[in-house]
């Protein structure tokens, strides 16, 4: 069991490391992560406003990729390391917490400039 939950905590370090690096990038080329903040249905529409639209959706991408690579290390070394239960379920609720806000807050973005 503990080598799923340690799974799990590699592709959530992952997925950080890509949300830090998108947001990087979108912040260098203008272009916006299709991947982490679109989705296939607004693919191919335009954006209203990409500037605005990158300075309201990028902090959250940054805060988002940040809490994922804090967690995923810390579920990391809890599965393969040493143990610390409560330091991993803390991290995970705040984790999971940061999951949710960025799932509104970027949808809600989303839907104001496309």
């Amino acid at each position: 069991m503990d080598s799923v939950w340690g799974f799990i905590g590699i592709m959530v370090f992952i997925c950080g490391i890509y949300a830090v690096y998108a947001f990087v990038k979108m912040k260098a080329t203008g272009e916006v992560s299709e991947t982490l903040l679109l989705g296939k249905e607004y693919r191919y529409k335009k954006c209203k406003d990409k500037e605005a639209y990158i300075r309201k959706a990028g902090p959250a991408l940054l805060i988002f990729g940040i809490t994922a690579v804090i967690y995923g290390g810390i579920d990391i070394v809890h599965c393969y390391i040493y143990p610390m239960a409560v330091v991993d379920m803390v991290g995970m609720v705040v984790f999971l917490c940061v999951l949710i806000w960025f799932g509104i807050y970027t949808t809600k973005v989303k839907n104001e400039y496309y």
